[in-house]
């Protein structure tokens, strides 16, 4: 398990976000399994981890080697391969969320959903 107090704070504020993006929520109730929220609405679902990094990430970071603990946790939950993983990044002094897709090989930070009016500010 990676190391650290679950970011509750943080948590209550990815609801929010996921409300305002049409989304419905249900938190994690297994506290075995490392995630803190299914999100859902009619024509979509999500796994989705939440963390908080207490430093700017440096827009040539690769996150493989920020949260290495995380990627390998979410990769290994017991859900179909299929079934879409993420995972919600932004510093303490940011205000947006970084949505990161978690693919069995790759971390894509996801730019721009327009079915979800996203767009990140963050975009490379």
């Amino acid at each position: 398990m990676t190391r650290g107090k679950k970011p509750v704070a943080a948590i209550d504020e990815a609801k929010k976000f996921a409300e305002k993006m049409g989304y419905r929520w249900q938190e994690n109730e297994h506290p075995d399994l490392p995630y803190d929220l299914i999100i859902f609405k009619p024509d979509a679902a999500c796994i989705v981890r939440i963390r908080q990094t207490r430093y700017r990430i440096d827009p040539n970071t690769l996150y493989e080697n920020l949260i290495p603990d995380d990627l390998r946790e979410v990769r290994a939950l017991p859900f179909p391969p299929w079934f879409p993983k993420e995972i919600w990044l932004r510093t303490q002094h940011e205000r947006t969320w970084r949505r990161l897709r978690v693919l069995p090989t790759s971390v894509p930070e996801i730019e721009w959903w327009g079915p979800d009016d996203y767009t990140n500010p963050h975009a490379r």
